[in-house]
């Protein structure tokens, strides 16, 4: 296996302006990359505990948003016989290298990007995109047959067009000529025969606190709960209390889940041993991916079919690959999570 990542050691190298130290201190993408870098070789670590036998290459993919020396390494190494490749970073770049090896089949497994490009078939997005975590989302309120209403700020106007064309079910609270919340029109929507499920799209604290005045207001005569489509930093602050979002069970799709664990717990102790400090979310990741990926090369299958027959769970990220309409694979390892009454994030059943 080979991993790619965008150490950029020749900048590092070349920089007369600051040293190794005072780039560490604010070079946000290097850190990132280091991090990552750490949890990839705890993960390598574990696999060898584990008494699997692998050969794993690092090189630096020397990458920018447009650029990166991925196939020139693949080429100098003889990498088109590797059984997966990790990275490059950038999407971009991973696509190129993707296409590169096509021919020759070698998964290519993009760690971070959540966007969605060019398909290829050998192409394995990790990270699911913006659009699997709307719709796991909706798929859980669907499969709970639940009554689901959004309440959408006329600014996302992206969220409105998502659910007339592909969430028809959904019904949208209309708004008055100020893009208020009228209580009344939220009212008459929803439905005292199932779980109400409101969708709250909006940025500003004002909406959210009349919205949520609102349905704490109809908890009396309605199972009612709200719903973001994902991460809103609105929500954390000190207007908004937490008592209201647990009374509501605040209810999102991401990525990673709180794992306290025994296996998580050793994790975290043995980075801090190592590294000196808990390990950052792109810790976590490197290890994640890294670790999924050489579990699954110890099948005694390629690395595609394991990704058709099963999905896995690591220290904060799940691996669910489905294939591309068109080619290539997405994982769709989408976590549902909620604020319960007891102020901790649990996971939805």
């Amino acid at each position: 296996m080979a991993i790619l990542l965008p150490f950029n050691i020749s900048k590092i190298e070349s920089d007369t302006i600051n040293s190794p130290q005072a780039r560490l201190k604010k070079d946000k993408f290097l850190n990132l990359t280091l991090d990552f870098y750490s949890g990839a070789l705890m993960a390598i670590d574990s696999a060898k505990v584990l008494g699997i036998n692998m050969d794993v290459k690092i090189f630096d993919s020397q990458e920018t948003k447009n650029s990166s020396n991925a196939i020139s390494i693949v080429e100098q190494n003889n990498l088109q016989t590797s059984d997966a490749i990790i990275g490059p970073f950038y999407q971009t770049n991973v696509e190129k290298l993707a296409e590169f090896l096509e021919n020759s089949k070698t998964p290519v497994i993009s760690p971070l990007s959540k966007d969605v490009g060019k398909n290829y078939s050998n192409l394995y997005q990790s990270m699911p995109s913006n659009e699997m975590l709307r719709k796991s989302m909706f798929d859980y309120m669907n499969t709970k047959s639940g009554n689901i209403v959004a309440v959408v700020d006329p600014k996302k106007a992206s969220v409105t067009q998502y659910i007339e064309t592909f969430q028809k079910n959904v019904k949208i609270v209309g708004l008055d000529e100020n893009s208020r919340v009228i209580s009344d029109s939220l009212k008459i929507l929803l439905d005292k025969d199932k779980i109400n499920y409101v969708v709250l799209a909006t940025e500003k604290t004002g909406m959210i606190i009349a919205t949520t005045n609102a349905m704490l207001n109809f908890q009396k005569e309605y199972q009612i709960q709200l719903v973001i489509l994902e991460a809103n930093d609105t929500f954390d602050f000190e207007e908004i209390e937490l008592t209201r979002l647990t009374k509501l069970k605040l209810t999102y799709p991401s990525l990673t889940k709180p794992n306290e664990t025994i296996g998580a717990n050793q994790f975290d102790a043995k980075y801090k041993v190592l590294n000196k400090i808990l390990p950052s979310q792109y810790a976590i990741r490197g290890f994640d991916v890294t670790f999924d990926t050489l579990i699954r090369l110890s099948q005694e299958k390629s690395f595609e079919d394991t990704v058709q027959t099963s999905a896995t769970q690591q220290i904060e990220n799940k691996f669910d690959y489905v294939h591309n309409t068109v080619a290539g694979y997405a994982n769709q390892g989408v976590y549902i999570l909620y604020y319960d009454t007891d102020l901790t994030i649990k996971e939805a059943e």
